[in-house]
């Protein structure tokens, strides 16, 4: 196939005695003395020389038939988000039964540097939460009804229900759920050993206690620090990561006082009077679910005075400043603005910044947060302003160098940065106006 030349085809003759030469059939074997542009197909298979309808055989095209195909809905089950167990929303009596069921096909061991050293003695056997047959889960009910599950605390369990604590921008919603699953699941255990061990062992369980709780609080303060402190730390705000991970710590710490205030105020243990239901209170996860549910009635967050007001952030503030850390860096990491056009005008996104800078004062006046977090986020704005013009010029280089491989794309995307005088100067002007 031969597809026609814009402008002078200065091979034509050339091609056309070629073409003869072979016996290769054309559309037209005109020759005109003025260049025009055409089109030329070749063929040996022509079923109507006089018209040039290019007709191909069966040997050149098929044709194939319908696929068929049935819409099914999608699974649900493939659709839900896997959260740890301190961001899931509830956990009821089904859910620890199916938990127990599952601690079957558990894999008992411990890290030896960066080895795994299984310590189960029973071949290890898979096991699908939903494929759980219900008869099976029905004697295995039986079964605890009868046994109970021992006086044991189950510190693996526990050791696998405090890893997922890192908090960051995908979760930082559910800081407060977090905060209160390490909180109430501490004050269950430490009631627990309190009342059931005495002596050398019950010191042994409190130490081990102590242990996870301050690797599982110091995780989710860490990680708290690092993601969003850092965010504040590169807009310029010295010391907020070391303060912000002091106040998570504190904010923990405050909330297992308080569920430990909760419990000793309220029986939950006797309410669970049903013969059959007697196993779930040696479940520390399910009694810590009950604990918080009880707490939800009494107070609307748990969290004690005193501690609160030693840390330089509240929850309610350390919620907000990662949710508006979130908002700002995913404004950075995908840099967008209305009129980012070839001829955009630099002064309409210095107006932008500054309508955006009155939307989120606006907000911080409504929000229960303090002045000092309030201060910290307003004065990062501007040096966000910074990061946000340099994302843009970012995007800019990348139309630089599609425009240096394809030059015919010159004048469609914008290549020249940002003005940042006129963005700046239009910013404090439109703010001076407010």
């Amino acid at each position: 196939m031969f597809v026609g030349r814009i402008g002078a085809n200065s091979f034509f003759n050339s091609m056309a005695i070629t073409q003869r030469q072979v016996g290769v059939r054309q559309i037209s074997s005109q020759i005109t003395t003025q260049r025009k542009d055409r089109f030329e197909m070749d063929s040996t298979n022509w079923n109507d020389q006089e018209t040039g309808i290019y007709q191909p055989n069966r040997t050149q095209m098929q044709s194939f038939a319908p696929v068929a195909c049935t819409r099914v809905e999608p699974d649900k089950k493939l659709q839900e988000e896997l959260l740890p167990a301190s961001e899931q929303s509830s956990y009821t009596e089904d859910d620890a039964l199916v938990n127990q069921y599952m601690k079957q096909s558990r894999i008992d061991g411990y890290f030896d540097g960066g080895t795994f050293v299984c310590t189960s003695s029973e071949p290890v056997k898979l096991i699908l939460r939903d494929h759980i047959a219900k008869e099976d889960l029905e004697d295995f009910r039986n079964g605890l009804i009868e046994n109970g599950l021992g006086s044991e605390i189950d510190w693996q369990g526990v050791r696998s229900d405090f890893t997922g604590m890192a908090v960051g921008f995908d979760n930082i919603e559910r800081f407060g759920q977090k905060a209160d699953y390490i909180a109430s699941r501490y004050a269950i255990l430490k009631d627990r050993i309190q009342t059931q061990f005495t002596g050398d062992q019950q010191e042994a369980e409190l130490q081990r206690l102590e242990q996870l709780y301050t690797e599982a609080k110091e995780k989710m303060a860490n990680s708290y620090a690092e993601h969003i402190g850092g965010f504040y730390e590169d807009m310029g705000q010295s010391g907020m990561a070391t303060d912000m991970r002091e106040s998570v710590l504190t904010v923990i710490d405050g909330k297992a006082k308080a569920y430990s205030t909760v419990l000793a105020e309220n029986d939950l243990y006797g309410k669970i009077t049903a013969p059959e239901n007697q196993w779930l209170k040696q479940d520390d996860a399910y009694m810590a679910a009950q604990l918080r549910a009880t707490a939800a009635e009494e107070l609307e967050r748990p969290q004690s005075k005193t501690d609160s007001n030693q840390a330089m952030y509240s929850e309610t503030d350390l919620v907000y400043a990662g949710i508006y850390a979130k908002e700002l860096s995913q404004m950075l990491d995908e840099p967008a603005w209305d009129t980012f056009t070839v001829n955009a005008d630099d002064s309409d996104l210095g107006k932008y910044l500054a309508e955006q800078h009155q939307i989120v004062s606006s907000k911080m006046e409504k929000a229960s947060i303090s002045e000092k977090l309030s201060s910290v986020l307003k004065n990062s704005f501007e040096p966000f302003i910074g990061k946000f013009m340099d994302a843009l010029d970012t995007k800019i280089d990348h139309n630089r160098k599609q425009i240096a491989n394809h030059p015919w794309q010159a004048g469609t995307v914008r290549t020249n940065y940002i003005d940042r005088s006129k963005v700046y100067n239009t910013f404090k002007a439109a703010l001076d106006r407010q």
